[in-house]
């Protein structure tokens, strides 16, 4: 499935889905392009209006989750940690500590080194920490690691030596590519092994997730036109890139973006 800047039914304003099934090499692969009439001036400024809309909901959501996730840290980890601290001093300072308070005192102690955990947690998923802090590859590497653990599963990953310099709204818009065709991935039970490269040129850097799931041709064009999967493309297209899926011959299926550096 080949894409370009973003993806719609409407050829004249925003190009054209195509699914290309590479799975048989006895004969060229074919393309099934899923394309409706052109539409008229009425309905290609509602799609522009709809587009425009989502890069209001998008936006309004990222700024949102950095205020939810900052409320995290800055409050709820702030109280938490202070009543480790008050635990702590009960423990130094007194004791004649009977067995029984000893052993309430470790569980509470337990249970807020776990909000702690939580807490974090919550954090990178709302807004990772780590894009602003050691950058854009140290996050990725985090959210991947982090996903193929616990769902059990293979993983490899390459990243060039250091990362470009891109505006914060980039980084965040590239990450949630990255983040939500990764979690696509992980959805698909058939997925043992996932892979993640990055590379990057002069002027582009592009970012590819490849995994081994086992679908027909049919289910990978129902994938490839999802509703999460046109969130993606906005996303793309937010960002002036382009996007691919394709089903090597050898099975799987790769997502490739490439997006313009500066």
């Amino acid at each position: 499935m080949l894409f370009g800047g973003c993806v719609t039914r409407d050829r004249q304003t925003m190009g054209t889905v195509t699914v290309r099934n590479e799975a048989s090499t006895a004969s060229p692969p074919r393309d099934h392009v899923l394309a409706a009439a052109p539409l008229d001036a009425g309905s290609v400024d509602q799609v522009a209006e709809l587009g425009a809309l989502v890069t209001f909901l998008q936006a309004d959501f990222e700024q949102k989750s950095s205020l939810v996730a900052r409320k995290l840290h800055d409050e709820i980890g702030g109280a938490v940690i202070g009543a480790m601290m008050d635990v702590a001093w009960i423990e130094q300072h007194d004791p004649q500590l009977t067995p029984d308070t000893a052993m309430r005192l470790t569980r509470v102690k337990d249970g807020l080194r776990g909000a702690i955990d939580l807490a974090r947690t919550m954090v990178e998923e709302l807004r990772p920490t780590l894009l602003d802090s050691v950058g854009l590859f140290a996050a990725l590497s985090w959210q991947f690691r982090r996903g193929c653990a616990n769902a059990g599963i293979g993983y490899k990953e390459t990243y060039p030596e250091s990362a470009p310099e891109m505006e914060a709204h980039r980084l965040i818009d590239l990450f949630r590519i990255a983040q939500e065709a990764f979690n696509l991935a992980l959805q698909q039970k058939s997925v043992s092994v996932v892979s993640l490269s990055v590379d990057t040129t002069d002027d582009r850097l592009m970012v590819q997730l490849a995994d081994d799931r086992k679908q027909s041709s049919v289910d990978a064009r129902r994938d490839g036109v999802s509703t999460p999967m046109f969130s993606i493309f906005h996303r793309v297209k937010h960002l002036n890139g382009e996007a691919a899926i394709t089903s090597p011959t050898e099975g799987g299926s790769v997502f490739r973006v490439t997006i313009p550096l500066g």
